[in-house]
């Protein structure tokens, strides 16, 4: 079973560990697109680098599993559904 699951049609972020979750909400909430040491403050964890490399790591496994873009190196947003379905959808 996988951590981070593929995204399918339907799917809400609710079946992510709590640490996705967060970075999720971050990124939605963000005016536009985001890096990963501006996500580290907001999800509650020291800005060192340690852990934005951490965090960089998760948003890259968000991207390979359809949760999130990364159209820019570095710079993240929500993916792009067709029909304006995003991963927060209920």
């Amino acid at each position: 079973m996988l951590t981070v699951p593929n995204w399918q049609p339907g799917m809400a972020s609710e079946v992510l560990p709590q640490v996705y979750r967060d970075i999720l909400e971050v990124v939605a909430d963000a005016p536009g697109p985001i890096r990963a040491k501006q996500i580290v403050p907001r999800i509650g964890l020291p800005a060192e680098t340690g852990k934005i490399e951490g965090t960089r790591s998760k948003l890259k496994r968000l991207v390979e599993r359809g949760w999130l873009d990364e159209d820019t190196p570095g710079m993240f947003t929500l993916a792009r559904r067709r029909g304006g379905v995003s991963p927060n959808s209920r």
